[in-house]
């Protein structure tokens, strides 16, 4: 078998795996945190589940659908059964889409990290491994932590841009590509994000709709969630937990604000909007995420046209947005043209 190397086991780079490892692929996947699936994850803490990152995977083409709801489907997965309604910088709020209310949000009941747990399934990934660069030789790519890790024929990078680039930079190449891959590269841009969850009790009011989003980008909060909507096993029998997703001029602003005073002032703003006399939350828990959305994208075709005859591809949301299905759906589609180009090659 020809052996592929991807470094990545976020949600693109797992379906990316999994096509190659269909096309008779050895694959191995790299990943610096101890579990797969990037910002599709869930944290799990005195009895509460949430979803820190992404909040639900919405409808996409058939290949992510099919990836979904039949090859990785499990009894957990759900449909948030209720809407995502509007506000603007002024707090008003009104109800959301009803065309875009009317496809499925899809999750699952113990958490978004269950789908990247099964996609996980049957794959050989070294968890808790940073590639610090990589070396281009005449029959493939070598794999360096401190020492080096292994050979391999191919390659594939899926983690974001601006970590792609710095691996890139510090890599070393047979010909002279790395100036131009990483002029692709950087021009993605991401915004930041402070996720912040809010356990109460007892539980907030219930509303006619799941989740707010800000429309006009004119409010420092730009989510707000009733995370215990999602299933009954979310929170502890008459609590509530709320995630606020604040906006990304917020998230910049209070970047480096401890925990302890960023919450308070967070607090207020949910107590404002949702206009609930709540009382102080019992239980708070602050994720950071420096590369949570791109604002810009970056070329894929462009990038994996100068990179695929190398052996060496590209995926990920830098190159098609912030959505679970999206980043699926790309590592898909890249997958199928590395397999493509190795079968002309």
């Amino acid at each position: 078998m020809s052996s592929v190397a991807i470094i990545g086991a976020g949600m693109s780079g797992l379906a990316a795996a999994h096509i190659l490892q269909d096309a008779g692929y050895a694959v191995t996947l790299f990943e610096q945190k101890h579990n797969p699936g990037g910002r599709a994850t869930t944290h799990k803490r005195d009895g509460f589940i949430f979803d820190p990152g992404a909040q639900y995977i919405k409808q996409g083409a058939p290949d992510s659908v099919s990836f979904i709801t039949d090859r990785f489907s499990i009894p957990d997965l759900i449909d948030i059964a209720r809407p995502v309604w509007i506000f603007d910088g002024s707090g008003h709020i009104q109800e959301g889409d009803p065309i875009l209310n009317a496809e499925p949000k899809w999750n699952y009941r113990h958490g978004l990290c269950m789908l990247a747990k099964r996609m996980g399934e049957g794959l050989d990934i070294r968890f808790e491994t940073h590639i610090a660069h990589v070396q281009q030789t005449h029959i493939g790519w070598n794999l360096y932590a401190y020492q080096l890790i292994r050979s391999f024929e191919y390659l594939i990078i899926a983690i974001p841009a601006p970590a792609a680039s710095a691996l890139i930079q510090a890599s070393h190449f047979t010909h002279d590509i790395r100036s131009q891959i990483c002029t692709q590269l950087d021009t993605a841009r991401y915004n930041p994000l402070i996720s912040v969850a809010l356990g109460y009790r007892p539980r907030p009011t219930s509303r006619p709709y799941y989740a707010l989003v800000n429309t006009d980008r004119q409010h420092p909060i730009s989510w707000l969630a009733w995370e215990h909507e999602k299933a009954p096993e979310r929170a502890p029998a008459d609590t509530g937990l709320l995630i606020a997703q604040m906006a990304p001029s917020y998230s910049i602003e209070h970047w480096d604000t401890p925990d302890a005073d960023l919450i308070p002032g967070v607090v207020e703003r949910v107590r404002t909007l949702i206009d609930e006399e709540l009382p102080y939350p019992f239980f708070t828990d602050v994720q950071r995420w420096p590369y949570a959305l791109p604002s810009d994208k970056a070329d894929a075709d462009k990038l994996n046209a100068l990179t695929l005859a190398h052996g060496l591809a590209f995926c990920g949301d830098a190159f098609v947005g912030g959505r679970v299905h999206l980043a699926i759906e790309h590592g898909i589609l890249v997958a199928g043209q590395f397999i493509g180009q190795h079968a002309r090659s």
